[in-house]
């Protein structure tokens, strides 16, 4: 795992903040758990203040505010919270996250895709297959 850092305004001074690049599958699924309301399979919620909180918390590892529950980062300026969620989801974006939740809930798109094909059919005439042949290339007749 990776920690990148950064430079905040913090209360009027240049700050360090550092993050965690890559979650664990613990982590990753507390997220998912928690930001994806399932309770209609049909139709799917995204609680995006979950995911934004969730992801602060699980990836920061150094600030300088308190960090360690989800009340502390309530009590942080939103400004300075928007700059740090600006670094952290270049690593996470929400997107990544969905995809992972589809995959597992809906399978990967090749195998549905290979079981709705459609088998293609050729229908046999008395003389057997027959095929129409086209070329492509210009037909020139050189006479010297």
């Amino acid at each position: 795992m990776v920690i990148k850092s950064f430079e905040i305004d913090y209360k009027g001074k240049k700050e360090t903040v550092e993050y965690e690049t890559e979650l664990n599958f613990g982590e990753t699924e507390a997220i998912i758990n928690n930001s994806i309301d399932l309770s209609d399979v049909n139709k799917p919620k995204l609680k995006l203040a979950n995911y934004r909180k969730l992801l602060v918390l699980k990836a920061l590892r150094k600030a300088p505010f308190p960090f360690k529950n989800e009340m502390q980062i309530n009590g942080v300026s939103n400004k300075v919270i928007q700059r740090v969620l600006e670094e952290i989801t270049k690593d996470f974006p929400l997107v990544d996250f969905l995809g992972d939740w589809m995959m597992s809930f809906m399978g990967s798109q090749e195998e549905n895709e290979s079981l709705s094909e459609p088998t293609p059919s050729v229908q046999s005439s008395s003389d057997g297959q027959n095929e129409k042949q086209m070329s492509t290339e210009p037909s020139s007749s050189n006479d010297s």
